[in-house]
């Protein structure tokens, strides 16, 4: 396991408090974590740019670090490219420190519920892609399916918790949450993102997280095989999603087989 937690802040004690919570986080994992090596980074504002492209609701990331990963974003946050790259300057096909990154905007940081659930949450898509990485490349499609053809996106309206690896990774997080500050202070929190009303899509995604048991467990294989076989109308269109990807991150997708999870044709 290679998890380095870098927080970023002017206040030393907000970073120890910060640094502190995040361990925690990352202790709850145990052995689950991959032994990749994963940057997780705190920052102390947001990323303005990523979320004008990600959504005014985005509270963090996670993704595995390629020479595609930044393409698009003119600047990355003060200290990140430092920290990724062997370089002071931003060096897209340069030597990586890292191959795997955990991003959190400053906002979330600002409360300790949501650095928690954001941070737990992350940390399951790291594991999902370290132990089931075909699973989790083949339920990402679907969310990519969602942005490419709007069309099926307004006819099937999948949100987050219909996609089975964010599922997956919103029941963990409320579980990691209510395990480290308790039942009563992590409801208040999604009571308040709820009343916060960002978006239609932002509230109906508390409210599942809302209604979840933190002790239930999630079967993502059979996740996937049900929403899969929900989408069969549209697997042309996956098929042309997979191949997008594919051209893209051929690491992450390139030995994906969408048959595993239609069925034959």
């Amino acid at each position: 396991m290679a998890v380095t937690v870098e927080v970023k802040s002017h206040d030393p004690t907000v970073k120890e408090q910060r640094e502190a919570l995040a361990c925690s986080v990352r202790d709850e994992f145990a052995t689950d974590l991959p032994d990749l090596k994963l940057l997780t980074f705190f920052d102390d504002c947001d990323w303005a740019e990523l979320k004008w492209g990600l959504g005014k609701e985005n509270r963090g990331f996670y993704t595995p670090i390629d020479k595609n990963t930044f393409r698009g974003y003119a600047n990355l946050p003060q200290g990140l490219a430092e920290k990724v790259y062997d370089t002071n300057f931003w060096v897209p096909n340069g030597k990586r420190s890292f191959d795997h990154l955990i991003y959190l905007h400053g906002a979330t940081c600002s409360y300790k519920v949501g650095l928690v659930m954001t941070f737990a949450h992350e940390l399951q898509h790291f594991v999902q892609y370290g132990s089931k990485r075909k699973l989790w490349a083949a339920s990402k499609l679907i969310r990519e399916l969602s942005c490419q053809f709007p069309k099926i996106q307004e006819k099937e309206h999948l949100n987050w918790p219909d996609i089975p690896h964010e599922r997956e990774a919103r029941i963990v997080a409320k579980r990691v949450g209510v395990n480290l500050l308790g039942a009563e202070e992590v409801q208040r929190y999604i009571a308040g993102r709820i009343c916060e009303n960002v978006s239609i899509e932002d509230v109906e995604d508390w409210r599942f997280s809302q209604g979840v048991d933190p002790s239930d467990r999630y079967d993502l294989s059979n996740g996937i095989r049900g929403i899969f076989q929900r989408l069969k109308p549209y697997r042309n269109e996956l098929e042309q999603v997979l191949q997008q990807m594919n051209s893209k991150f051929p690491g992450d997708y390139g030995d994906v087989d969408l048959s595993t999870h239609f069925g034959a044709p």
